[in-house]
């Protein structure tokens, strides 16, 4: 048995010595190249010359980038050596130029308006006026002033030289039926005879004659009183208009109170 396993062993060894040292016969090509005509040349494919290989290589390198609005013309790939360029060639690209957007206008400069409400007689009223504005945003300023307003006339006797002269001419006018008279004792008008106070100019004056036709020297003059008051002094954007109607709105409803505006700003 075992003279027959070599036996087939050696028999395989001689078979596979045989087979390789055989001459190795050539293989027709797959494609025969046939014969060209004369004056035709050979065609030469892209990856043969390598540029094949180099646009498939950049094409998987770069990536698909979508192309702006403002395309700009690509530069024109160098001609081949020794070989005329056409002069038919398609107009290049002119780059477009990019929209120069306006620059914004400036805001129109604020104008300021000036008011002055008043007069406030009651020092209570101008405080409330003076919170409601600081409600409504509005810069105020308070201002005290005052001013001279009449108070009357005043029939009189200039001054005599003492109080016993005054008091002979008040007995003397009482003999012409005069009354209502009394001698001032104080200040400038010491000595003086005051024939009465009127509100009215018309009631003064009929009493000035009255007097008058008796003793040339009778006297008449309006009398006036110092009185203080307080104003609002207001400083609001012209073109806050609403703003500027609340204010006009709340003078309205405080008697003797008028919203008047200046020529100009201080």
């Amino acid at each position: 048995m075992r003279l027959v396993f070599w036996f087939f062993l050696l028999l395989n060894l001689t078979f596979f010595y045989w087979q390789y040292s055989q001459p190795q016969k050539a293989e027709p090509p797959l494609l025969q190249t046939e014969a060209l005509p004369s004056g035709v040349e050979r065609l030469v494919l892209l990856r043969e010359r390598g540029l094949g290989m180099a646009k498939q290589t950049q094409a998987s390198v770069v990536p698909n980038i979508p192309q702006p609005a403002m395309a700009q013309s690509a530069p024109e790939p160098p001609a081949p050596t020794g070989e005329k360029v056409s002069q038919e060639v398609a107009p290049a690209l002119i780059p477009l130029k990019a929209e120069v957007l306006p620059e914004p206008e400036p805001p129109p400069p604020i104008v300021m308006a000036c008011f002055t409400l008043g007069p406030f007689k009651d020092e209570a009223d101008a405080g409330r006026m003076y919170k409601a504005l600081l409600a409504l945003d509005v810069r105020a300023e308070q201002r005290l002033s005052e001013r001279r307003v009449l108070k009357g006339y005043w029939v009189y006797l200039p001054p005599l030289k003492s109080y016993a002269d005054a008091r002979r001419k008040v007995q003397v006018l009482q003999e012409k039926g005069l009354d209502d008279m009394y001698i001032m004792g104080k200040g400038e008008v010491a000595n003086a005879i005051s024939l009465g106070l009127f509100s009215r100019k018309s009631t003064a004056t009929e009493r000035f004659n009255q007097v008058r036709r008796i003793d040339p020297a009778t006297m008449m003059k309006p009398r006036h009183r110092v009185i203080k008051e307080k104003w609002l002094e207001l400083t609001v954007d012209s073109a806050q208009t609403e703003k500027i109607a609340s204010i006009a709105a709340l003078a309205d409803r405080q008697p003797g109170v008028e919203l008047v505006q200046q020529k100009a700003c201080k």
